[in-house]
C-alpha cells in the first residue's frame, strides 16, 4: 500500500473546486458575495460566451489591502471569521476561504484592487500558481477577471451544458442577488448586451419591476410580519399572476439566497386554493434572524441552511403570506391577466417538490335564505387599494377629454406603494344584471362589468362549509337504526382494516362484520342527508385507494369532491332571488375569488376597457 501523505496544495484546490466551482454561475455567485461582503453598492458583471471565455466583476467596495494580496489564493484564507465561535454567528456571505483558491486552480485570474487605506495592486494567478504581482490602477474597489474557466480540467469542461443554459444560470443568480439586495445596484452585460440593470435605491418593488416587469410589480402585495425570533419582509404577487414551476419562490435569510423545501412549501400552502393545480406563486421574501439560530455551514455552495426553530418559522411565514392575501381583493382584471407578458428569461430550476399541506377555512352553511338583496348595499362599506387595474370610473360631469386624460395618466410604482389601504370586505358592491347561457351571472358597479361562474361560486361556498365541518372534532353524529353494510374486494380489506381508527376519528362507528363486510352504525352529521349510503361507500373507497391515508388529506379531497358534486351545474337558469342569495353567500366566504380547484369565480372588465373596445375612448 502506498504510504499516507499530504496532498499538494494545487491538488487540494482542484478537489475543492469540484464542490465550489460547479459551473460558471458558481463563480459569479462567489465573486458577487465577496463584493457584497466588501460593502459594495454598485456591482457590474461582464460575461462573454456564458462565462467560459470571460467573467469580469467590478465593484466599488472596500478593496483588498496590498499586504493581504499574497493570501488571496491560499485555501481557507479569509478575513470573515477568526475562531470556531464565529462559526455560530456568521453574518457575512462568505466565510470558508475556498472560493478564490478553487477558482484560481481551474482558471486564469487577474485581480486589480485598492483598499481604502492601501495602495493599488494587480495580481495574476493561473492554474494554482501566482504569476505576477505589480502596482495597480488608482480606482477604489476590486476588478476581478476570470478567463478560460476549466482550461486545465477537461473532464469538467466536457460536462458544462449548452451556452444558453449556462447564461440562464448566471442571469438567475444575479436576479436573486438583486432581489435580496435592493440597496445595491446590479448591472449584467452578457456578450456586450445589457440584460439586467437595477438602481440600488432600496425600493424592492422597483427591483421587482426591473427583474420581472412592471405588470408583475403592480400585482405585488407587501408582506411584513415578525415574532420574537424572526422578521419577515418582502412581496407576494397576487395569484392571478403565477408560473408553472416553483422557481419563482425567492427566499433569503439575512439577505443570503437560500434553498429550503419546507419554507417554500409553507408559501405554497398559504396560497392554497387561490392557485390552480400545477400553478405556483411568485414571491420575494427575506427573513431576518439571529445568526445563532441558523446554520449556513451545511454545504460548500452555502445555499442550503438549517434552522433551530424551523417549525415556528414555517408557521410564521405561512400565516404572514396567507393573512396578506386575505386582506386583498383578488378579483382578476381580464385585460391585465390576458396581456401578461412572458418573462424574457426563465429562472433556472430549483428542486422544491413535495405534497401541499392543508389549512382550515371558516365555513358557512351553504343554503339560500331570504335576505336583503346584495345590490342594496352602500358603496362606502368597502375600500380598495389604489391600483390601475382596479381603478373605478366615476360617473360625474367630467368631460370626455378629461376622462381620457385621466385614463392615460401613468400610475407610478411609488404612488402605488404609498397607498396602504386594506380591503374591508371580500367583494365590492355589485348589482346583478342577468345571466348568460345559464352559467355565468353578469354583475356591474361603477368600475365596470363582472362575470361570476355560478358553479365555481357555489363550489367555493360548499367547500368552505364542508371543510370547516369535517375539520372539527367528531360530533355525536347520526345513529342508524338499520346499519349500512358494505362489501369490498379482498384487495382492499387490508388497507381498510389499517384505517378503521382514522375513520372512527372522523365520527364513524364502523366495524368489520365478515371477511369482506363492514357495518356502519353511525356517521357524522356532515354526510349528505339525501344519499348517505353512497357518500359513505365513496369515502371508504377513497381510503382503500390510498397507500398512506391521512385525515387532513381526506378532509381536503372529500370537501372538494362533495362541493363539486352538489353545486349548480352549467346551463342551469336561476331567478334573481337565487342569484342574489348565491352572491350573498359568496361574499361571506373566507376566500371568494377562486373555486377549490383554483379556477376564478369572478372576473372583471373595467368600464375603460369596454369603452375603448367600442371606440368611445381612443387608444
Amino acid at each position: 500500500m502506498t504510504p499516507i501523505r499530504v496532498l499538494d496544495p494545487k491538488i487540494q484546490n482542484k478537489i475543492a473546486a469540484g464542490e465550489v466551482v460547479e459551473r460558471p454561475s458558481s463563480v459569479v455567485k462567489e465573486l458577487i458575495e465577496n463584493s457584497l461582503d466588501a460593502n459594495a453598492d454598485e456591482i457590474e458583471v461582464f460575461i462573454e460566451e456564458s462565462g467560459m471565455k470571460l467573467i469580469r466583476i467590478i465593484d466599488n467596495g472596500d478593496g483588498i489591502h496590498q499586504t493581504d494580496a499574497p493570501l488571496l489564493f491560499q485555501r481557507h484564507a479569509t478575513s470573515k471569521i477568526n475562531d470556531d465561535y464565529d462559526l455560530f454567528q456568521i453574518r457575512s456571505l462568505g466565510f470558508r476561504g475556498e472560493a478564490l483558491a478553487s477558482i484560481g486552480a481551474v482558471a486564469k485570474v487577474k485581480v486589480e484592487t485598492k483598499h481604502l487605506e492601501g495602495e493599488p495592486v494587480t495580481i495574476q494567478f493561473e492554474g494554482g500558481s501566482l504569476k505576477e504581482q505589480a502596482p495597480g490602477k488608482e480606482r477604489q474597489g476590486t476588478d476581478i477577471s476570470i478567463s478560460e474557466l476549466f482550461y486545465n480540467t477537461p473532464a469538467r469542461l466536457k460536462y458544462v451544458r449548452s451556452m444558453r443554459t449556462e447564461s440562464g444560470k448566471i442571469i438567475d443568480i444575479i436576479q436573486r442577488m438583486a432581489l435580496a439586495y435592493p440597496k445595491v445596484g446590479f448591472k449584467l452585460i452578457l456578450d456586450h448586451n445589457e440584460k439586467i440593470s437595477t438602481k440600488g435605491n432600496g425600493n424592492l418593488k422597483e427591483v421587482i419591476s426591473d427583474i420581472y416587469g412592471l405588470n408583475i410589480a403592480r400585482h405585488a402585495v407587501k408582506i411584513d410580519a415578525a415574532d420574537a425570533d424572526f422578521k419577515i419582509t418582502g412581496y407576494a404577487i397576487r395569484p392571478e399572476v403565477n408560473r408553472s414551476n416553483r422557481n419563482y419562490i425567492n427566499l433569503s435569510v439575512n439577505q443570503r439566497h437560500i434553498r429550503n423545501f419546507k419554507l417554500s412549501q409553507s408559501i405554497i400552502n398559504a396560497y392554497h386554493t387561490l392557485l390552480a393545480k400545477d400553478k405556483y406563486p411568485i414571491v420575494i421574501i427575506d427573513i431576518e434572524m439571529d445568526p445563532k439560530i441558523v446554520d449556513v455551514n451545511v454545504h460548500p455552495s452555502k445555499i442550503e441552511v438549517r434552522f433551530s426553530k424551523e417549525r415556528e418559522l414555517n408557521a410564521l411565514l405561512e400565516n404572514a403570506v396567507r393573512e396578506t392575501l386575505q386582506d386583498e381583493m383578488l378579483i382578476p382584471d381580464v385585460s391585465k391577466v390576458s396581456k401578461e407578458p412572458k418573462p424574457k428569461v426563465e429562472q433556472s430550476s430549483i428542486d422544491f417538490t413535495g405534497p401541499a399541506m392543508r389549512r382550515e377555512h371558516p365555513g358557512r352553511q351553504p343554503e339560500y335564505v331570504e335576505e336583503r338583496p346584495v345590490s342594496r348595499r352602500q358603496t362606502d362599506v368597502y375600500e380598495t387599494e389604489k391600483r390601475e387595474s382596479y381603478k373605478p370610473v366615476r360617473k360625474d360631469t367630467e368631460s370626455q377629454e378629461k376622462q381620457e386624460a385621466r385614463h392615460r395618466e401613468p400610475v407610478t410604482l411609488a404612488e402605488e406603494t404609498a397607498v396602504e389601504k386594506r380591503v374591508k370586505e371580500k367583494l365590492p358592491y355589485l348589482e346583478i344584471v342577468g345571466q348568460l347561457h345559464g352559467t355565468y351571472i353578469i354583475l356591474q358597479n361603477d368600475s365596470g362589468m363582472y362575470m361570476m361562474d355560478q358553479h365555481a361560486a357555489q363550489e367555493r361556498i360548499k367547500y368552505e362549509f364542508y371543510y370547516d365541518h369535517i375539520n372539527v372534532d367528531a360530533d355525536d353524529g347520526i345513529p342508524l337504526l338499520i346499519p349500512y353494510t358494505f362489501e369490498f374486494p379482498l384487495d382492499d380489506i387490508i388497507t381498510i382494516d389499517e384505517k378503521l381508527k382514522q375513520l372512527q376519528e372522523l365520527g364513524f362507528e364502523i366495524e368489520k362484520t365478515g371477511i369482506k363486510q363492514y357495518s356502519v352504525t353511525r356517521h357524522p352529521s356532515w354526510i349528505d342527508e339525501k344519499n348517505p349510503e353512497a357518500d359513505i361507500e365513496q369515502l371508504i373507497h377513497f381510503v382503500a385507494e390510498k397507500d398512506h391515508f391521512s385525515v387532513n388529506e381526506y378532509r381536503e379531497e372529500m370537501s372538494i369532491m362533495m362541493s363539486c358534486k352538489q353545486s349548480i351545474k352549467a346551463n342551469h337558469y336561476l331567478d334573481k332571488k337565487h342569484m342574489e342569495a348565491l352572491l350573498g353567500e359568496l361574499g361571506k366566504c373566507h376566500s371568494p375569488y377562486t373555486c377549490p380547484h383554483g379556477r376564478p369565480v369572478i372576473i372583471h372588465m373595467t368600464t375603460y376597457e369596454i369603452e375603448r373596445m367600442f371606440n368611445r375612448i381612443m387608444k
